[in-house]
């Protein structure tokens, strides 16, 4: 049996492993999947919700990368064609925004907050 509650309201339901995977209506109206296993994330996800999330995180990710770049470049004056590391750099978070999200978001601070401590 697999326990795991609803992405919006938290209500509680217990299916039958066999049902892995399936989509159903929750009593709130949204719709929801059965999970793998127990605790895992009932979240449906349409086509629309994916471009979104696409753009959303790889916005993010860009604007990192933006930001990255300039603070590096800021400090380094060897680089002859700036534009091209800018752009690069750029183009670098808008993937990982795009491909793996908010954990690639979340990788990305990571990094830079290891790097300050560091």
């Amino acid at each position: 049996m697999i326990s795991f509650r609803c992405w919006f309201c938290n209500r509680v339901y217990t299916k039958p492993d066999e049902q892995a995977g399936t989509r159903f209506e929750c009593g709130c109206g949204r719709r929801a999947k059965v999970p793998k296993r127990s605790s895992g994330s009932s979240k449906t996800r349409s086509l629309t919700d994916w471009l979104l999330e696409s753009l959303i995180y790889g916005g993010a990710g860009a604007l990192i990368g933006f930001g990255l770049s300039v603070a590096i470049l800021s400090r380094l004056f060897i680089f002859r064609r700036p534009a091209d590391i800018i752009v690069a750099v750029t183009l670098f978070g808008f993937a990982v925004g795009t491909l793996f999200g908010e954990r690639g978001i979340n990788w990305i601070g990571q990094k830079l907050r290891d790097r300050e401590n560091g």
